[in-house]
């Protein structure tokens, strides 16, 4: 299940031992900070978590599969995130029952598709 942005604030709140409320705006005030960061075209590099940058994307024509017409796709901005070595190695020791569960539930029969 997903973290929303309350539940965060839950969490941020609780290793902080500070209020609810303190905690809201602490997480609204970093969140507003990195997106007008992003907005004047800047990276947000958080040591140890991630980089947040702004990715230009080029103009493409795609084919609607259903109609097969053409569609233009004008050139964008687009924010990309990459993970810093320390995120990736956190996520990457995930514990093993739960690794071993997925991949066991989720595998083909062999010889099936």
């Amino acid at each position: 299940m997903p973290v929303g942005r309350q539940d965060l604030i839950k969490k941020v709140a609780a290793k902080a031992n500070k209020s609810a409320k303190e905690t809201t705006e602490f997480v609204n005030a970093t969140l507003d900070a990195i997106r007008d960061s992003l907005k004047e075209g800047e990276a947000v590099r958080l040591v140890g978590f991630g980089v947040f940058s702004v990715k230009d994307t080029a103009p493409s024509v795609r084919v609607n599969p259903q109609t097969r017409q053409k569609i233009n796709v004008p050139a964008r901005k687009r924010v990309k995130f990459t993970p810093g070595k320390e995120l990736n190695d956190a996520v990457a020791t995930e514990k093993p029952h739960a690794a071993a569960t997925h991949t066991a539930a989720h595998a083909p029969a062999k010889g099936k598709k």
